[in-house]
Parts: C-alpha cells; sequence; structure tokens
C-alpha cells in the first residue's frame, strides 16, 4: 500500500509539472488556433483536462481509503487480490497516462513529421494496451493460484522502495523533457527561422516524453509475476538506463547542432563515471585474490586469534541524490537552448555555457542512478564502497560543472547589460 500511494503522489506532482503549462497556454491564448484548428484544441483541452483529473484523483482516493476503510464492504464489493481502492487507483492511472500519451501527440504534431508522429503514438499506445492486459492478466491467474495473496506485500518494503526511486527518477526527467517540447512547440509559432518538420532535437524530445509516459505507468503497474528483488532490480535499471542514454542523446544532438564536433565532449561524463567504478571493481578484486594467494601459502600454519567482541553497528541506508538539482540545471538548458537553436547566430559564450550545463546534468543523473537502491540490492558484483566513490565523484563533478556554468551565465549577463 505505501509504495503504490508513493507512486501515486508522485504521479500527481508529475501530471500538474507537464499539463499545467499546457492548460496556461490555453488559457493566455498563446495557441494559434489557425495553426492547430478548433478540434485540434478542443481535444487537446479534453486531454489536458482528463490527464490532469485522472492523475490527481488516485491521491485522493488513497486519503479516502484510509479515512473510510470498509467502504467497499458496504457496497458489496470484494477485496480479493486487490483491495477495491488499488483497483480504483490503477484504473485512474491507466486513464491518466493514456491521455498523457494522447496529449504528447497533439502537442508535437505542429513540430514533427506525421512519418514519425503516427508510428510512435501508435507503438506506444500498443505497448500500453498490451501491458494492461498483460498486467490484469497476471493479477487473475494470482487471485486463482495463490486465494487471495498479493505476490508484492506491503512487508516487502525493499521492493516498493525500489519501484519508488525509479519512478521518482523516470517522473522528474520526463516532466522536464515535456517542458522542453512545450518549449519548442510556442517558441515555432510565428518563427520563420524555427526549424519545422522532423528536425532531430524536436524528434527526439517527442520520442522521448512518449516513450517516458509508457516507463512511467509500466512501473506504476508492475509486472504481478516479479515477486523476487533481482527481478524488480533488473526491471527498473534497464528502464532508467533507457530514459538516462535518451536524453544523453538529446543532449548530444542538441549540442551538435550547436557547436559540431566539440559537442563530443559530452561523451565524458559517462565515461569518467564508469571508468572510475571498473577500476576501483578491478583493483579491489585484485588486491582479493593476492590476500587469498597469500593466505594459501602458507598453509596450515596459522596463528591463533582471540576473538575480539566487536559492538553490532546498524548500517546507515543513504537516501538517492536529489533530482531538484538536475531539474533545475535542465530547465536552464531548455530555457536558453530553445532560443540558441532557433537563431542563426549564437554567441560563443551562450555555446559554453549550453556545454558545462549539459555536462552538469549528465554527471547528475550519473549520480542519481548510482544513489539508488538498485545498485545496492546485492544482485552486482559491486560493493557499497566502491559504488559511493564513484557516486562521490559525479556529486563532485556535477556541483563543479554548475560552478562553471554559474561563472559563463554571469558573464552573459553582464555583457547583454552592456548591449
Amino acid at each position: 500500500m505505501a509504495g503504490l500511494m508513493n507512486r501515486s503522489r508522485g504521479m500527481a506532482e508529475g501530471v500538474v509539472v507537464m499539463v499545467c503549462p499546457v492548460l496556461l497556454a490555453l488559457a493566455l491564448d498563446k495557441v494559434d488556433l489557425k495553426v492547430y484548428g478548433g478540434g485540434a484544441f478542443m481535444a487537446m483541452l479534453t486531454m489536458a483536462g482528463f490527464t490532469l483529473i485522472s492523475g490527481i484523483c488516485p491521491m485522493l482516493v488513497f486519503c479516502f481509503s484510509q479515512r473510510f476503510p470498509g467502504v467497499p464492504e458496504v457496497l458489496g464489493v470484494p477485496n480479493v487480490v486487490m483491495p477495491a481502492w488499488v483497483r480504483v487507483t490503477l484504473a485512474l492511472a491507466t486513464l491518466s497516462y493514456s491521455c498523457l500519451l494522447v496529449l504528447t501527440c497533439l502537442i508535437a504534431q505542429l513540430i514533427v513529421s506525421k512519418k514519425i508522429l503516427i508510428p510512435v503514438g501508435v507503438l506506444c499506445g500498443g505497448f500500453v494496451l498490451v501491458w494492461t492486459v498483460w498486467y490484469y492478466h497476471g493479477q487473475n491467474v494470482i487471485q486463482d493460484e495463490q486465494h487471495g495473496q498479493n505476490v508484492i506485500q506491503d512487508e516487502q518494503a525493499g521492493l516498493h522502495n525500489i519501484l519508488d526511486e525509479s519512478h521518482e527518477f523516470l517522473t522528474g526527467v520526463t516532466g522536464i523533457l515535456f517542458l522542453g517540447l512545450e518549449g519548442l512547440v510556442l517558441e515555432s509559432h510565428g518563427n520563420q527561422m524555427f526549424p519545422k518538420g522532423c528536425g532531430a532535437v524536436c524528434t527526439i524530445s517527442f520520442i522521448l516524453c512518449a516513450v517516458g509516459v509508457c516507463l512511467m505507468y509500466f512501473e506504476m503497474t508492475p509486472p504481478p509475476q516479479f515477486d523476487e528483488e533481482v527481478q524488480i532490480v533488473v526491471f527498473t535499471l534497464v528502464l532508467d538506463i533507457l530514459m538516462a542514454a535518451g536524453t544523453f542523446a538529446l543532449l548530444i544532438v542538441a549540442m551538435f547542432k550547436l557547436m559540431g564536433v566539440p559537442a563530443l565532449v559530452l561523451f565524458t561524463p559517462p565515461v569518467v563515471i564508469i571508468g572510475e567504478l571498473a577500476y576501483r571493481v578491478t583493483i579491489e578484486g585484485l588486491d582479493r585474490e593476492g590476500v587469498n594467494n597469500n593466505e594459501n601459502q602458507q598453509g596450515p600454519n596459522v596463528a591463533i586469534e582471540v576473538p575480539i567482541q566487536v559492538p553490532i553497528q546498524v548500517p546507515i541506508v543513504p537516501a538517492p541524490a536529489s533530482l531538484e538539482l538536475t531539474r533545475v540545471t535542465f530547465t536552464g538548458f531548455l530555457a536558453v537552448s530553445i532560443t540558441a537553436i532557433s537563431n542563426t547566430s549564437t554567441s560563443m559564450l551562450t555555446v559554453c555555457f549550453l556545454l558545462f550545463v549539459a555536462v552538469a546534468i549528465m554527471f547528475g543523473i550519473s549520480w542519481r542512478l548510482l544513489t539508488q537502491s538498485q545498485i545496492r540490492s546485492g544482485g552486482f558484483n559491486v560493493s557499497a564502497p566502491q559504488v559511493a566513490s564513484s557516486a562521490n565523484l559525479a556529486s563532485f563533478c556535477t556541483h563543479f560543472s554548475i560552478l562553471i556554468a554559474t561563472i559563463l551565465f554571469l558573464a552573459m549577463a553582464g555583457k547583454a547589460r552592456g548591449k
């Protein structure tokens, strides 16, 4: 219950971040009806309303169920595998994410070619449909086999923590990408210099938003058959890496459009973090083999050691790194890059600022992934100190890159003031 409630809270926050700017643009008459047409305008307004309402209602259902837990029994609704309020929550989540996917396609129709828009929309919609059927079919199988015993139970807090952290990561990244897609659409209004059709940045932004919505829904309704920690770890880690790789590709394409080949310096963050982690794993593995070889060579002559009682210390599980710093940095990148991409000439100072901000985003995402429960779960041949060392390096590089970007931003502000 607690895990689903946390994901419902994250879904409500993400839906508000993604949908409210759309409603604000419609209310302030920032959308040109001549471009979209009256039918598309009403469709966007309807989808935005349904998405926002159905995305907030699950938290209301949770609050109502805690206040009045006996209502389903009074109404004659059976609590077999899932309580009635859980079924209502999942139904609302399915409706909300489906409407959000349709809204994404409606928003992107102005800047993305229909040759890409329609196949991606249909494919993502098909994934959601198949996943929904698979999920509810799995619940029915569990009902028949286990007679009402839920697979992922509330006492398995570790599984819920892994799902909650991964869902928070996907929601945060998708929300920022959604804001970027909306910014690209608004920038295209009345701007003849803006690249229309299937520009690489616009296309990748749309694909990432559509895929991000699907991944968020996948983790909102995880496979009922996954009742082991390893399965949940692999499931969430694959989705997180997929989203992180897509974000990395978007940053590479955007910076390559602005500065060409030097944009390949963005490969530095993943190379540094993965290289540092691989180095520590290799070195400690060699040291461990050397110690084992020395012990084998000593033979049976082993000194008798007096056992020493050491006080038991409960390990402190660190919380995952906050996404707030990465969100703010990503927002700054979008605010400057959207205008820079549409301009024919961009100053070198602006390009350098965007480059360091992009590097900070990549280090920030790496920092977050290294501090989530997936890596510390024990399913990988990596110790906690090794992961902590790489996470500290990612944290240092994130803050250092933001420091350099701040200095460049102050220089940009001073230069603009001097004009």
